[in-house]
């Protein structure tokens, strides 16, 4: 029995780790590329879907802030003759129109037209009368009614206006 060499035991795992050490522990395998490669396509398309919502949501609230609010349009609670006339002009030959609406249509068409006849009455009411927006109020107010041509609405609409410009023009002589 041989006596062993001093540090010979230690040699032996030396030679074993050596033969060992032909396959490292931190191999590097193919799947382990294909796992990270898979990582990054995420992080990328995750990055894009940030800057997408960024980009999205910056553009929502340039649009809120560039968007002007409607003010309310406030009704007379007591009309006065003008308000009534302009109304009265309103409705003529709507008759057979509005009978043939649901009784929630009536009532919807009615408070838009008052609603008009106070922004129209608004309108005259100004130095200077607008006429183009006189018509298309009208003309915005005349599109809820159902099943009528375009061009008679337009015609109404002229019409119309032109009844409550002179409308306007006698009560300024008055």
């Amino acid at each position: 029995m041989s006596n062993p060499v001093p540090g010979s035991e230690q040699r032996l795992p030396d030679k074993n780790r050596e033969q060992n050490s032909h396959q490292p522990e931190n191999e590097i395998k193919p799947a382990d590329f294909l796992v990270e490669k898979e990582t990054n396509e995420e992080l990328q398309k995750k990055i894009k879907h940030e800057e997408g919502f960024l980009d999205d949501t910056i553009a929502k609230m340039r649009g809120l802030l560039r968007s002007t609010k409607q003010k309310p349009v406030i009704m007379p609670k007591v009309r006065d003759d003008i308000t009534l006339k302009i109304e009265h002009i309103m409705e003529a030959d709507l008759g057979d129109a509005f009978n043939v609406l649901t009784p929630l249509q009536q009532q919807e068409f009615k408070l838009k037209g008052e609603q008009t006849a106070s922004l129209i009455r608004e309108l005259l009411q100004q130095t200077k009368i607008k006429v183009k927006k006189i018509f298309a109020l009208l003309v915005a107010w005349l599109r809820f009614l159902p099943g009528i041509d375009r061009f008679f609405l337009e015609q109404e609409a002229k019409i119309k206006t032109d009844q409550i410009i002179a409308l306007s023009r006698q009560n300024k002589k008055l």
